[in-house]
């Protein structure tokens, strides 16, 4: 049994608009919209500073960038950009299915993204259950 589908994209894109928050924010937005999704809450946004001291230096994560996560009534979806690469990893996750083709001629339009590398790995989501019934609710409550 799968549970959902979940979508990973690398790619690169415009430094400007990766690097500018609202951009970001409004593109994770309306692209929870274009699948069909619902937002739980607002779209939850953070700025990462450039250490210039960092640059060129592996792990990049100093690097800057923006980092954004939407909770979704069906699960999650979320983007990190370096701008100074320019690269960002996308996430998406839900328990529904959606339109994995339409998130690249999205992110193309909204970000100029090229270079794309779109996986799907919703088949690590085929849960193989035991051979045996599931506890009663009663017996899993309050146990770690």
């Amino acid at each position: 049994m799968t549970h959902g589908r979940h979508i990973k994209v690398l790619g690169r894109g415009s430094a400007s608009r990766m690097g500018d928050a609202k951009v970001i924010e409004t593109m994770l937005v309306d692209l929870i919209d274009v699948l069909g999704m619902r937002l739980l809450d607002k779209a939850h946004m953070y700025e990462v500073a450039t250490e210039i001291e960092k640059l060129g230096k592996e792990p990049f994560e100093d690097e800057g960038g923006v980092t954004g996560v939407c909770v979704l009534s069906t699960s999650h979806c979320s983007i990190h950009t370096w701008p100074l690469r320019p690269f960002f990893v996308m996430d998406v996750y839900s328990c529904r299915d959606f339109d994995a083709q339409a998130i690249e001629q999205f992110l193309t339009d909204r970000i100029g993204a090229y270079d794309l590398q779109v996986t799907d790995v919703s088949a690590s989501l085929d849960y193989k259950f035991a051979n045996k019934p599931a506890r009663p609710v009663a017996e899993t409550v309050g146990q770690a």
